[in-house]
């Protein structure tokens, strides 16, 4: 599931940069997919975009063929095992496979756009690289026809060929490049927000405003509460709790604009753990009592976790006092024997002893960090 970078501002000003990398990371990750799904030396069919100012003047539900979208009972025409005429000769990664998406029509067999139209076209467009470009848009094209009634099916083909295009105009922009100031964040907001405005203008260019908000919305809506909590985190003259009210204002209004129930329950659960551990961790950094802990958990969690999560501190805590056992032991074997074969054998013989497997592997990870 899409990950909500925690809001928590003492977590969040250690991560200033790696906020920054993950919201450039996700930009040049569309980036590279898209020049790799979309080569040069693939020809691309010219899509017919809409003009640059189409999106302000064109209805919501206007396709650039300019067949007119009615929201009525949808009907599902997704299918799921491909027909025997396309499953032929599938790439290896799609074999065995099922057709991700959806293609959605109402009662009068005209088009209605949803997220599940371009999961579709990104499940095919999946195998780029293992046959060329223009078989993918080949095999799409007759799906769609395969599975959906006219008109729906030629607008289903004119939205696939213009989004074909804007991946190819979006692998094309100029990426945001790495500040060489070290005194800098890693990456220049300045330059990641002309990049996102760029990428937007392409998507006014070839998709009406209500195959935008299917396709792209989510992505626009978690775009701007990444840019929020990066430039709260940079704001010197916000206090920790003003910053901590921003950021709490951004990530609400960014789940509630989610329109899949699911990710967004996913997202509420995520917000709440983020909370949860930041809150439990001040409170122990504070001297809480176990029954203050449990009472702040409880706000968050049911009572059954509440008791688990008490289980665990107590495993934790156990767990670091055989750590701190086993380095004095240890430091006493190396100070008596020096840093020989022998003591090495001691120390090994010592974990055995202290630690289960799944612990060791727990040990070396933090004798590594110190």
């Amino acid at each position: 599931m899409p990950m909500v970078p925690s809001n928590n501002p003492d977590t969040n000003q250690r991560p200033i940069t790696w906020l920054i990398v993950i919201l450039a990371s996700g930009i040049i990750a569309l980036l590279i997919a898209c020049i790799l799904w979309l080569k040069p030396k693939d020809a691309v069919k010219t899509a017919n975009p809409l003009p640059h100012d189409a999106a302000s003047t064109m209805p919501s539900g206007v396709l650039p063929s300019n067949q007119t979208l009615t929201n009525t009972s949808p009907i599902t025409a997704n299918a799921t095992p491909l027909p025997i005429s396309l499953a032929t000769s599938l790439p290896k990664s799609l074999q065995g496979t099922q057709v991700d998406g959806e293609i959605i029509i109402d009662e009068n067999k005209q088009l209605v756009v949803t997220a599940g139209l371009r999961r579709l076209f990104d499940y095919f467009l999946s195998a780029q690289g293992e046959e060329p470009l223009s078989q993918i848009e080949q095999r799409v094209i007759a799906y769609i026809r395969e599975h959906t009634p006219e008109p729906a099916a030629s607008q289903a083909v004119q939205i696939f060929q213009n989004y074909l295009t804007y991946l190819t105009a979006v692998s094309q922009l100029d990426k945001p490049k790495a500040q060489q100031n070290p005194n800098v964040s890693a990456l220049d907001l300045s330059a990641i927000k002309n990049q996102l405005r760029a990428v937007q203008q392409l998507q006014a260019r070839y998709f009406d405003a209500k195959t935008r908000e299917a396709f792209f919305g989510d992505e626009q809506a978690l775009n701007d509460y990444n840019m929020t909590v990066v430039e709260a985190n940079q704001n010197a003259q916000l206090s920790n709790d003003q910053r901590q009210a921003i950021i709490d204002k951004a990530q609400t209004a960014y789940i509630a604009s989610v329109k899949d129930p699911n990710l967004q329950t996913k997202l509420t659960q995520q917000r709440n753990i983020d909370k949860l551990l930041a809150q439990t961790q001040q409170m122990q950094q504070q001297g809480a009592t176990q029954s203050q802990i449990n009472a702040m958990r409880s706000q968050y969690v049911s009572p059954e976790a509440v008791k688990r999560l008490e289980q665990l501190d107590q495993s934790e805590a156990q767990f670091a006092q055989r750590v701190a056992t086993y380095q004095t032991q240890s430091n006493q074997i190396l100070s008596k024997l020096g840093n020989v074969p022998q003591a090495q054998q001691q120390i090994v013989a010592l974990q055995q002893t202290m630690f289960t497997p799944e612990e060791q592997l727990r040990l070396d990870v933090l004798t590594k960090q110190r």
